[in-house]
């Protein structure tokens, strides 16, 4: 059996956008779905949403509602915000008449109780506005509220608004990738090292190009090789970083924005540190059946190999054999105690097993022996005949 060898660098470009698309449809089960990671609602008003998401008539039920709590909660922001203001108004002009000295004890009597009823109604408000804030702090981060600030409509990602970018032929996108590949390899491998998501930040700000299907599409490559090595470690980590890129990429294209933008790239990652851990745990399950599927597909890929290599070496044994059989599946074929007295190489106990099995048996393995190669007779045909007869000594020597 011959050892794996890893993938040098034309393989990697060669089998680059092939293994990745054969991992496609189970990428389309996994991570990058935001409903999961954060509970982070996709944008469902576009035509090339996120594959798990249903049907185009859901998206469009599912935004609108979306937008219908949104406004609910803006008007019940505003409405706290009128009733504040108007308690601090009424506070403040009974106070000043407090200060009036021509107020009877009376009045100041109920003044003052009437400020105490202000003060009680909004602590109420106060504690309506502290609800609220904590309701949008566990809200899901979409497109609609991701580049808003509060409620206001204001995106952060405004000047990152892309057009459709033209759609390249197979052959375009291949050489686009093979030159990526070839100007970034040590920064995709250095980024794929990396442990933290701090690290991971200030990397790809200081190399926003990275933000890429190209960068996802090596680290796929590079975490497959790694699972082909069995060098867990590092596969885990590089599919850790790769997992990383591809939320990134969602984001951006669910915003309709530039990933290597600068305000994107900190606004995702900002968001990604302030993450409950309940949905970091979703995260991390989610990278974990990332490798699963790595590791299966790196058996397959070893197993592939090893078909392929004993594949090949059988069509050399049977090249080298005089009647065209494999004398390893002949071999295996072989009575038990035909495979013993080639296994012992000693012609006398091949000769037993001639005088004891039945002749028209061992005739028939004797000839597929010689025709695989596994035994090689004498020039003189008549000591051929006469070993396959087992009448005489066979002086040849089994193959081994």
């Amino acid at each position: 059996m011959s050892t794996l060898q890893p993938l040098d660098n034309g393989e990697h470009r060669l089998l680059a956008k092939f293994i990745y698309c054969l991992l496609q449809v189970e990428f389309s089960r996994m991570p990058i779905d935001y409903s999961k990671w954060k509970a982070i609602e996709v944008s469902d008003d576009e035509d090339d949403t996120h594959p798990n998401i249903d049907t185009p008539s859901l998206f469009r039920w599912r935004h609108q509602a979306r937008l219908e709590r949104m406004a609910e909660k803006k008007q019940k922001r505003e409405e706290i915000e009128k009733n504040k203001a108007t308690s601090n108004n009424k506070i403040e002009q009974l106070e000043q008449k407090l200060k009036s000295t021509d107020i009877s004890a009376e009045e100041k009597t109920k003044i003052e109780k009437e400020i105490e009823e202000i003060k009680d109604q909004e602590a109420k408000w106060l504690a309506k506005e502290k609800e609220l804030e904590e309701q949008e702090r566990l809200e899901p981060w979409n497109v609609d509220t991701i580049g808003h600030e509060g409620f206001s409509y204001s995106r952060v990602n405004k000047i990152t608004e892309k057009k459709p970018p033209p759609k390249l032929s197979d052959e375009e996108d291949s050489k686009r990738m093979t030159s990526f590949f070839d100007k970034n390899e040590g920064l995709i491998q250095e980024y794929g090292k990396l442990k933290t998501l701090e690290e991971s930040e200030a990397f790809i700000l200081e190399h926003p190009h990275l933000a890429s299907e190209y960068t996802a599409n090596y680290l796929t490559i590079d975490a497959l090789n790694m699972a082909i090595d069995h060098k867990e470690e590092e596969m885990s980590n590089i599919a850790r970083q790769c997992i990383v890129i591809q939320y990134l990429l969602e984001l951006a294209k669910n915003m309709n924005a530039i990933p290597t933008n600068a305000s994107i790239i900190k606004a995702f990652f900002k968001k990604f540190r302030a993450a409950d851990p309940q949905y970091l745990k979703l995260y991390t399950d989610e990278v974990a059946a990332f490798e699963d599927r790595l590791r299966r597909r790196a058996k397959e890929k070893r197993d592939a190999a090893l078909a392929e290599y004993e594949a090949e070496e059988k069509e050399k044994r049977i090249a080298a054999a005089p009647g065209g059989l494999d004398p390893q599946e002949v071999y295996e074929s072989l009575p038990e105690e035909m495979r013993a007295a080639f296994d012992s190489q000693d012609v006398s106990k091949l000769q037993e097993v001639a005088m004891s099995m039945d002749r028209e048996v061992f005739s028939y393995h004797f000839q597929r022996c010689i025709d695989s190669g596994l035994w090689v007779p004498n020039a003189s045909s008549e000591e051929a005949e006469q070993q396959e007869h087992g009448e005489e000594g066979a002086t040849a020597e089994p193959q081994s």
